[in-house]
């Protein structure tokens, strides 16, 4: 049995190690070769997928353990660097981003067979279809991606899985890893250069172009969750907002909008 692990006595043997870099859970531990994270409602649905992944030997994700007794869930640690902030060249070049795609495509591939309908799902990143053609990930993005000393890359926090389109979880893996995002230092022909490459180590029968305008649906849809969750007081969008990642999405929205018609052709 996987389902519960002793924490107690555990803790008095192993230094517990607060975790940081997340925007969406403050309070994450490692403990030993182990991280402890926060339960919800999503945790039986993140469990079932991730033990489905593991099941199918996607390497890309980590292991579930089970939940301690202060009931947080235990999944492996990996060790590795994160890729944002500090190692963003890792995906800038046109093999760092080759692999990401490459990543997304066995995801989606691998959860192409599994069942969601009886889990519950977050909301917080999700396009709100219960019906979706896949279980997406909704946060594929530099700040989830963990480089290993294996040189491979490990996507992390599943929390906001939820059933949806491959387009939805595309859009943000475009929007991050391009980047799509206003205010990059990448000028407009490599933006196009960049997305076609993504496109076609992706593979190009699964990516239609109006991804783009799902893209900008994913700005509108972020910067509204902030402003409603955290004017009221929600966290983590009350950090948030008063961080200022409202006129971010805001502005991002914008400029997918403009720039558009563009980065669509680039994906023909």
């Amino acid at each position: 049995m996987r389902e519960r692990i002793a924490s107690g006595a555990y803790h008095h043997k192993m230094h517990e190690e607060p975790l940081t870099g997340g925007n969406t859970h403050a309070a994450i531990s490692r403990v030993g070769d182990t991280v402890r994270r926060p339960t919800g409602p999503w945790t039986p649905g993140t469990h079932a997928l991730l033990r489905h992944l593991e099941r199918k030997g996607f390497d890309g994700s980590p292991r579930v353990l089970g939940i301690d007794d202060e009931n947080r869930e235990v999944l492996t640690f990996i060790p590795g660097e994160m890729v944002y902030p500090d190692h963003v060249h890792l995906v800038t070049t046109n093999e760092g981003l080759t692999e990401v795609a490459r990543l997304v495509r066995r995801f989606h591939d691998a959860v192409s067979d599994f069942d969601p309908s009886p889990y519950q799902w977050s909301d917080r990143g999700s396009s709100g279809d219960p019906s979706g053609e896949i279980i997406c990930h909704n946060d594929l993005a530099p700040w989830n991606l963990l480089h290993t000393p294996e040189d491979r890359f490990v996507f992390i926090d599943w929390d906001l899985a939820a059933p949806g389109s491959r387009a939805w979880d595309l859009a943000w893996a475009l929007l991050t890893f391009i980047p799509l995002m206003p205010g990059e230092e990448v000028d407009d022909p490599a933006v196009g250069h960049r997305l076609a490459m993504f496109r076609d180590a992706y593979g190009p029968a699964f990516i239609d172009p109006r991804v783009i305008d799902v893209a900008g649906a994913r700005c509108r849809r972020e910067a509204h969750l902030i402003a409603t969750l955290g004017e009221r007081g929600e966290p983590p969008y009350d950090r948030l907002l008063a961080e200022g990642h409202l006129d971010i999405w805001s502005r991002a929205a914008d400029h997918v909008q403009r720039h558009g018609d563009r980065w669509k052709n680039a994906l023909t």
